[in-house]
C-alpha cells in the first residue's frame, strides 16, 4: 500500500468530494477542520496522524475554548475523511477508530450536523410526486423552524411563494406569525406545488397521494424512512430534532438572535438564546442565514 502524506491525502479526498458534488458549505466545513489538523502536524508533508496524535489534536481544540459543538463537528470531518480514506483502500485502518468525539453537552437539544441534513435531502427522490413533497417538507423544517402541528395545519393560502413567507396560522398559544424561507427551499415548494395539482387556498398544502391532509405520524413516518434510506443509522429524525437543527444552523450562518425569536416564535429571547451557544463559532465562518441555501449552494 502507497505510504500517502496528509497533503496528497487530503488531495484525494477533495477530488472525491467535488466527484460527489457536495454542497459548498460542506466542503468548507471539511476544508477548515482538516487545515486546522495538517496545522498541528506541522504541514502537508507530514505523514497520516496516528490515533494518540488525533486525541492531542481534540485536547487542544478544546483547551483553545472553542465550543463542543464546534469541536463535535470538526472531528466528525475528520472522521469522514479516514473513513474514505480506508473505503478508497489508501490506509488500512481510521486512527479515528480509538478517538473518542466529545459529545454535545445534554442540556443543549440534539441537532444533525449540516452532513446529515444533506444526506438526508439526497435521499429524497426528485423524480416522484412523493419524492418532491417530502424534499419541500424537509426543507420547510430545515428552513424555517416550523413545529409540526404548524406543518401540518398549513393551508394552500398560507404559502407565499413570491414573497417567500409562511403564515403560520396554527402557532403554539394560538398566535399568527410569518416566517421567511431561501430560494433554495422556494424552488422546492414550486416544484410541490405543481405536481400537487391546483386546488383551492382553503385546502391543506401537504397532502397524501390521496389529498387528505398529513397527519402527525405520517410525517414522522416519512422522516424516519429517509433516515434509513440517508445512511442515518442510530440517528433520529424527528420534527422537533429539524426544528432545532434549523434554530441552530441559523445561528452559525450569522443570523440575529432576535430574527431567530421571531422565526421560532418563542415568546422571550431567553428561551432563543440556548442556540447561540449550541452554534458556537460556526457563526465566523457565514454571513448569510438561510440554512438551505448554504448547505445546498443556492
Amino acid at each position: 500500500m502507497e505510504i500517502l502524506t496528509f497533503g496528497q491525502a487530503v488531495e484525494a479526498f477533495q477530488v472525491y468530494c467535488r466527484s460527489k458534488g457536495l454542497a459548498r458549505r460542506t466542503l468548507e466545513i471539511y476544508g477548515e477542520a482538516l487545515a486546522q489538523l495538517q496545522a498541528f502536524l506541522g504541514g502537508p508533508t507530514a505523514p497520516l496522524p496516528s490515533s494518540q496524535q488525533l486525541r492531542t489534536f481534540t485536547v487542544q481544540l478544546l483547551d483553545r475554548g472553542l465550543a463542543v459543538t464546534t469541536v463535535n463537528i470538526r472531528l466528525r470531518a475528520i472522521r469522514a475523511f479516514f473513513n474514505f480514506l480506508v473505503r478508497d483502500g489508501l490506509l488500512e485502518e481510521s486512527p479515528m477508530k480509538n478517538v473518542p468525539i466529545p459529545k454535545v453537552p445534554s442540556q443543549f437539544p440534539r441537532v444533525l450536523t449540516p452532513e446529515q441534513v444533506v444526506a438526508l435531502l439526497r435521499a429524497c427522490d426528485h423524480s416522484t410526486w412523493t419524492g418532491i413533497r417530502n424534499r419541500a417538507i424537509v426543507l420547510s423544517f430545515v428552513d424555517t423552524g416550523l413545529r409540526l402541528e404548524e406543518l401540518i395545519g398549513l393551508d394552500v393560502g398560507d404559502v407565499d411563494l413570491i414573497g417567500h413567507r409562511i403564515r403560520v396560522r396554527h402557532a403554539k398559544g394560538g398566535k399568527e406569525r410569518f416566517v421567511y424561507f431561501g430560494s433554495t427551499t422556494a424552488r422546492a415548494l414550486r416544484k410541490w406545488t405543481k405536481v400537487r395539482g391546483y386546488a383551492p387556498a382553503h385546502a391543506p398544502f401537504f397532502v397524501t397521494r390521496d389529498g387528505a391532509r398529513l397527519t402527525r405520524r405520517n410525517v414522522q413516518r416519512i422522516l424516519e424512512r429517509l433516515a434509513k434510506k440517508a445512511g442515518l443509522d442510530g440517528v433520529k429524525v424527528s420534527p422537533h430534532r429539524l426544528r432545532h437543527t434549523a434554530a441552530t444552523l441559523f445561528v452559525a450562518f450569522g443570523g440575529p438572535l432576535p430574527a431567530l425569536k421571531e422565526l421560532l416564535g418563542h415568546s422571550s429571547l431567553r428561551t432563543t438564546e440556548i442556540y447561540l451557544h449550541m452554534a458556537g463559532s460556526l457563526r465566523e465562518i457565514q454571513a448569510m442565514a438561510s440554512p438551505a441555501d448554504r448547505l445546498l449552494g443556492g
